[in-house]
């Protein structure tokens, strides 16, 4: 499961690679510059979340995406009919004719096979990419490290797809989730410790999300600190006797373990998470993939441990949204 979850979860990662990205003012942020003076340019130079500098032909009309991630956020956009092929991970509704590539090193053969005019990789896919490059195929990098992140990303891809009104729409919808959780939980006025498990094959040392990591910004926007915070490593194994130790006030989980199985870890019915029944289960594809839904995996946390969210004003509705839902927000 851990292997699943860290290739999937590693598109969480740029904190660590992201450089020298460059905001212009109407495409997305990174792009960096467009060939000739033409109003509709037939390239565009980008900087990725890996720091590559990639160029782009224009238009795209073929797409491969590495991640389920990357489907999402093409189909987000309305363009589901570009994609070509897909990482034989993708659990995504796609049609029977897109091409399953590969799943934790994805086929070089499979991907030129489909002649597709761009790809977009994850985080640890600089080696296929870079072998990409020199058959003319552009990879782009996409591993937003936070909601931000996640944001820049949809616009960049949409200014690679001529979608940009589009990537706009669902922006919007996103910072206005953001901006009304936020404001909810700026009246709270204790922030829980909270310990977030990703696996724990290993009941003795479990994963979990340390500094840097996705999870652990959405922990700290949701007004909370995370028990591994201090831990400089992405996913780290901490001893039952840390955890113990720290004692936290609400534990998540993206896998699913009966609270009496927690319970019956050695030292662990004394925390106080279990002593008041603060034990939440996630979905792991909500939590792990950086596309616009990302925002109701950040809704859904603030909610567990905040479940008043702090204020005296009705529940928030946990809606799904985006291009296929087609609602612009979570609404009160």
């Amino acid at each position: 499961m851990i292997v699943v979850f860290v290739l999937v979860g590693a598109t969480l990662a740029v904190a660590l690679y992201r450089t020298g990205v460059t905001y212009a003012s109407s495409l997305p942020a990174a792009v960096q510059k467009r060939a000739g003076a033409s109003p509709a340019p037939t390239e565009i130079e980008i900087r990725d979340d890996a720091g590559r500098n990639v160029t782009v032909r224009l238009p795209v009309k073929r797409v491969v995406t590495l991640a389920p991630s990357n489907t999402e956020i093409v189909e987000a956009l309305g363009l589901t009919s570009t994609i070509v092929g897909v990482n034989s991970s993708d659990n995504n509704p796609l049609p029977a004719a897109v091409k399953r590539i590969g799943f934790i090193n994805p086929s070089l053969e499979d991907i030129v096979a489909v002649s597709p005019d761009l790809v977009l990789g994850i985080y640890g896919q600089n080696t296929v990419c870079n072998r990409l490059g020199r058959f003319g195929i552009p990879c782009v990098i996409l591993s937003p490290g936070n909601l931000d992140g996640v944001m820049h990303d949809i616009k960049l891809v949409a200014g690679l797809l001529s979608a940009d009104s589009a990537a706009a729409a669902i922006v919007d919808g996103m910072k206005h989730t953001i901006k009304k959780v936020s404001a909810r939980l700026a009246d709270c006025t204790t922030a829980p410790r909270v310990y977030f498990e990703i696996d724990g094959s290993d009941p003795s040392r479990p994963f979990s999300v340390g500094r840097g990591s996705f999870i652990d910004s959405l922990i700290t926007m949701s007004h909370a600190v995370n028990i591994a915070h201090t831990v400089n490593t992405l996913w780290p194994q901490l001893s039952a006797e840390y955890i113990i130790a720290q004692n936290p006030d609400v534990i998540i989980m993206s896998h699913y373990v009966r609270r009496a199985r927690l319970q019956q870890r050695p030292g662990w019915s004394g925390i106080k998470a279990l002593r008041e029944g603060r034990v939440y289960t996630i979905d792991t594809n909500l939590i792990s993939r950086p596309d616009p839904e990302i925002v109701r995996a950040f809704v859904q946390i603030a909610q567990d441990i905040h479940p008043g969210l702090c204020q005296a004003k009705p529940q928030l509705q946990n809606k799904k949204f985006g291009h296929k839902q087609g609602a612009r927000d979570l609404k009160r």
